[in-house]
């Protein structure tokens, strides 16, 4: 399963030295699909085996996947001409301007994507792809704090919030961050109650910075993203994660006789809740643009995005798939049922936007001193 998706990085200026490829048109509507292979840039285990292999079925093609472990490299080896691929599985919303821009993407042509109406309405005009021109959306998820419910009440984590973290020295060395600089600074700000989790104020930076170095003595704080399992397994009782990460911990991680009862997830109220997602385009220069847009289509489907949901415990971004809907079916317990962000979550939620060069580097140089101990 996917722990994790797409570290925001890196600017177009790669895309527009390499001349990958110049801003083009749309595909013509009517086209017949291409015999393939359709090539895939993806992270490892961030789709089902088995939804390739009916695509596959389906168009009598083969699909190649070039597997990445984080969003810097994608656009890194796109942007150099490193890899030939048609589609982009997995694009950080915080780096598809770039892509854009470099003009490493082609405007989708909508007549071949039919699935497109079952799309949530926050994402049918996102910020990152005003009228969704470039991108249509993946999986969407929600940062806050997992724990063990068992361990700590919820009532406790409700009422302290961020502070659960820094409070958490009964359990020293069963505390983590997320192996993220922009996830977790974020998660400092917050706490303070900045809002503005894009801010390049080195004042506010470093502050949070401070913050989190406090983390190391306080509670010798863990720097990962594998709280999926280390909280039902129990090794780490406190984190700062994803919401998908307890639907996956809580489907696959739980050791023999434990149920659900014992995970825990705590969310800041939706105008204080970041809450992001992974997109999927097609690329300038695709040698096989119809069936990667057949392709989109095909991840749209509800039942299709079902049963990718079932395998990787990321929610696609689709209406019928919400927490009524998924709980009912037995893939979310009830108890868990905060790790579903709602639309309402989503269009009033913050969301990360890119930094700049000089705003990237200062958060970069915050990190390295944090996981450098500070």
């Amino acid at each position: 399963m996917l722990l994790g998706a797409g570290i925001p990085l890196l600017g177009a200026c790669g895309a527009k030295e390499s001349g990958t490829g110049a801003k083009r048109d749309s595909i013509a509507d009517g086209l017949q699909p291409e015999k393939g292979p359709l090539r895939i840039i993806n992270y490892a285990d961030y789709v089902y085996a088995d939804v390739v292999a009916d695509f596959e079925k389906k168009y009598g093609v083969k699909v190649e996947i070039t597997t990445i472990d984080t969003d810097s490299e994608a656009v890194a080896k796109l942007a150099s001409g490193a890899v030939k691929v048609d589609l982009h599985h997995s694009m950080n919303n915080t780096t598809i301007g770039n892509l854009i821009l470099g003009g490493l993407l082609q405007p989708l042509n909508k007549t071949y994507l039919a699935n497109f109406s079952n799309v949530l309405p926050a994402f049918s005009d996102p910020w990152y792809d005003p009228g969704a021109v470039y991108s249509v959306p993946y999986t969407f998820f929600g940062t806050g704090i997992g724990f063990r419910a068992d361990r700590l009440d919820p009532a406790l984590v409700d009422q302290q919030g961020w502070d659960a973290i820094w409070e958490a020295t009964e359990f020293k060395g069963q505390v983590s961050v997320l192996d993220d600089e922009r996830e977790a600074l974020a998660m400092a700000m917050l706490r303070r109650g900045v809002t503005d989790i894009n801010t390049t104020d080195t004042a506010v930076v470093d502050l949070a910075l401070a913050d989190l170095v406090e983390l190391i003595d306080l509670v010798n704080v863990k720097v990962n993203i594998e709280a999926y399992k280390d909280i039902p397994e129990g090794t780490t009782k406190v984190a700062q994660t994803w919401s998908a990460d307890l639907i996956a911990g809580a489907a696959g991680y739980l050791p023999e006789g434990e149920t659900s009862d014992v995970l825990g997830f705590w969310h800041p109220p939706s105008a204080e809740y970041i809450v992001t997602n992974d997109s999927m385009g097609v690329l300038a220069d695709a040698e096989n643009p119809v069936l990667a847009h057949l392709y989109l289509d095909f991840l749209l489907d509800n039942q299709v995005s079902e049963k990718n949901f079932s395998w990787n415990g990321y929610l696609p971004a689709l209406t019928k798939l919400d927490a009524d809907y998924v709980i009912a079916q037995g893939y979310v317990p009830e108890n868990l049922r905060n790790c579903v962000p709602t639309n309402d979550d989503i269009a009033k939620g913050l969301k990360y936007r890119p930094l700049g060069p000089e705003g990237q580097a200062l958060y970069e140089e915050a990190w390295s001193k944090f996981t450098a101990g500070g």
